[in-house]
């Protein structure tokens, strides 16, 4: 009976243990960093720049994601130069977090419509955007990186932030 009791205490503990821990890293990640904008744009952009982007302009962003650039505090976009290339990165500063979530789904969309647009003939193109994306949301910043070189971006946005 002893041992019954025993291991019901220890499962108690651990149970306890994994809801905080699972508190701790909701609120980590969801916390607003002070962070510059520029400061966190100039970590991240040089770690994936390269000839197959350009920085975009608010239409194209509108276009591409359906966001309008002057609903955030901070926005930078490197599109692709060609339509038969899939790199691309994303980065926002957000007015209030609450936008985060919509602003991930638009991203989810978009990563979306290239895989669709490149499957069956772009073998590169949807093998970078299925192997070497990634979308990060933390607190008021948010990251979309399509890139060879995406974890590097990530790396660097975490840093900065």
């Amino acid at each position: 009976m002893d041992v019954k009791r025993l291991a019901a205490e220890a499962v108690r503990w651990l149970c306890a243990a994994l809801v905080l821990a699972l508190m701790i890293g909701s609120m980590l990640k969801n916390r607003t960093s002070s962070a510059e904008f520029g400061d966190v744009r100039d970590a991240v952009a040089p770690t994936v720049q390269s000839e197959n982007m350009q920085e975009a302009d608010a239409q194209l962003a509108k276009r591409l994601y359906g966001l309008n650039p002057a609903d955030y505090e901070g926005f930078y976009l490197l599109a692709p130069v060609s339509n038969m290339d899939a790199e691309e990165l994303l980065l926002v500063k957000l007015k209030d977090v609450s936008g985060g979530e919509a602003l991930k789904a638009a991203a989810e969309a978009r990563l979306e419509t290239q895989k669709n647009a490149f499957d069956g003939y772009g073998t590169d193109q949807f093998a970078l955007l299925s192997n070497h994306a990634s979308i990060e949301l933390r607190g008021n910043f948010f990251l979309f990186v399509v890139s060879e070189h995406a974890d590097a971006a990530v790396g660097a946005f975490s840093a900065a932030l």
